[in-house]
């Protein structure tokens, strides 16, 4: 079904130019193609820490909690998510979260339209992208991440926004990922200047990852990376942070949302609720207990220590949509409706947030 959904979103999406790869043939995504770009090809949670994970499930299935099935994909937006769970929040709160890992958006979001989950947590471009193409039973009922999508040069290179607007027409090449938060950093920085795609040599990439290695052998300028994997590039390449997803789409910028369907919101609007609660009270530990929490997720994403400190600051917990979070979110899909992949109003038709805590 998510095949068929991209399928019509990208013929929709006229205006999107050719992709140019690495090895400077051309490249007009496909159906398979697109929906494989749509991955963000992140940190993968390690064998300890899925180990954690799994002993968190058994407890609270032992104590009798409501089951409720949840995706995520490996990364900062899912910090408070993974914490909850280690620390026994949602056992606590007569939950029993089930989750799985997804290493791409649209595999998390083809498990939810499938009813193989109730909740996902990923990037809400891609919940607004589906819901355009013709999911309209789908529903963004809570925040997850907050900022931590980067605009990152390579050491070298240009060293700021303007510098960054400067280089138009110059020949320099810029990486992100197709419909994606990463896209929308990018692609958001351009507009606001009056740049477009047409203005760089613009690479469309299938995962983060290739652009991080694009970004040390000097085959990028720019690229558009998430956290924790942002700050492993910046720390190892000696990279440059140009700006990030809070200067395009914020102050409040939502990256990750929960996103549910409305058959789960009939019929368990109070787990849904429970489920919110939990996470809002998970995201307040980073705030009273840094050095705590830290201790607690370092082996569950394992990273080093330093580089999981910087980027779980830079992009932190957002369990709840502020009022500003809706500008933002407003304001991000009015850039994504200028590639065509969106209606400039499908925020406010997607948007659930009554289930949200105070």
């Amino acid at each position: 079904m998510i095949k068929n959904i991209i399928g019509r979103l990208t013929k929709r999406n006229t205006t999107a130019p050719a992709v140019a790869r690495t090895d400077n043939t051309l490249f007009i995504p496909t159906r398979r193609r697109f929906l494989c770009t749509c991955g963000c090809g992140m940190f993968y949670v390690t064998a300890a820490g899925a180990g954690l994970l799994a002993a968190a499930t058994r407890a609270e299935a032992a104590a009798g909690g409501i089951a409720i099935r949840v995706g995520h994909l490996p990364a900062g937006c899912v910090s408070h998510l993974l914490l909850a769970k280690v620390r026994g929040m949602f056992g606590k709160a007569g939950l029993n979260v089930v989750l799985t890992q997804f290493n791409s958006p649209a595999d998390s979001m083809q498990a939810l339209v499938s009813n193989n989950l109730e909740l996902i947590h990923s990037p809400w471009t891609m919940t607004a992208a589906a819901y355009t193409a013709g999911t309209t039973d789908l529903r963004i009922i809570g925040g997850s991440g907050q900022a931590g999508i980067e605009l990152v040069a390579r050491n070298g290179s240009v060293k700021s926004v303007e510098e960054f607007i400067d280089a138009a027409g110059k020949g320099l090449r810029v990486g992100t990922l197709r419909l994606d938060t990463l896209e929308l950093v990018g692609y958001g920085t351009m507009s606001q200047h009056g740049k477009s795609y047409d203005d760089y040599r613009m690479t469309f990439f299938p995962s983060m990852v290739g652009m991080g290695e694009a970004i040390a052998n000097k085959a990028l300028d720019v690229c558009t990376l998430a956290q924790p994997y942002a700050e492993h590039v910046v720390a190892e390449q000696g990279a440059v942070y140009l700006t990030d997803s809070n200067s395009v789409w914020g102050p409040e910028a939502a990256d990750c949302v929960v996103s549910t369907k409305l058959h789960t919101i009939d019929r368990q609007r109070d787990v849904l609720k429970t489920y919110l609660k939990v996470l809002q009270e998970s995201a307040r530990a980073f705030s009273e207990d840094y050095e705590a929490v830290l201790n607690d997720l370092q082996p569950i994403y394992g990273v080093p220590r330093p580089i999981l400190a910087v980027a779980l600051k830079r992009q932190f917990p957002n369990p709840v949509i502020s009022q500003a979070g809706i500008g933002g979110l407003r304001q991000g899909a009015k850039y994504l409706a200028e590639l065509g992949y969106l209606k400039p109003d499908v925020i406010d038709t997607v948007l659930d947030l009554k289930y949200q805590p105070a």
